[in-house]
C-alpha cells in the first residue's frame, strides 16, 4: 500500500524540482541600460532607484504567478532583499 502511495508523491516531487529552480532570482544582464526588462516568465519590470542604486519594480498588469514584486540589483545599506515577495 505504501509503495503505491509513494510513487505519485515521488513523481510530483520530481516534476516540481525544475519549476522551483527556474523560479530562482533572474536578473537583467550586468550593464543592461534599458528602462524596461522582461523576466523569463513573461513579467515586465521598470527600472527605478536612487542615484547609484538599481531596483526593478514589477509592472503590475504583467504580473504572473511566481514573479517577484521587485528585483534589487544594486542597493545602498541593504534596504532591499535580492527580490520581493512573489505574486
Amino acid at each position: 500500500m505504501f509503495k503505491s502511495l509513494l510513487k505519485p508523491v515521488a513523481l510530483g516531487a520530481a516534476l516540481m524540482m525544475p519549476v522551483a529552480a527556474a523560479a530562482s532570482v533572474a536578473k537583467p544582464p550586468v550593464g543592461f541600460q534599458g528602462q524596461w526588462w522582461t523576466h523569463p516568465s513573461g513579467c515586465e519590470y521598470s527600472r527605478a532607484g536612487r542615484p547609484g542604486e538599481t531596483v526593478w519594480f514589477l509592472i503590475i498588469n504583467t504580473a504572473k504567478p511566481g514573479c517577484p514584486t521587485y528585483i534589487a540589483t544594486k542597493t545602498w545599506g541593504g534596504v532591499y532583499n535580492a527580490q520581493g515577495p512573489k505574486m
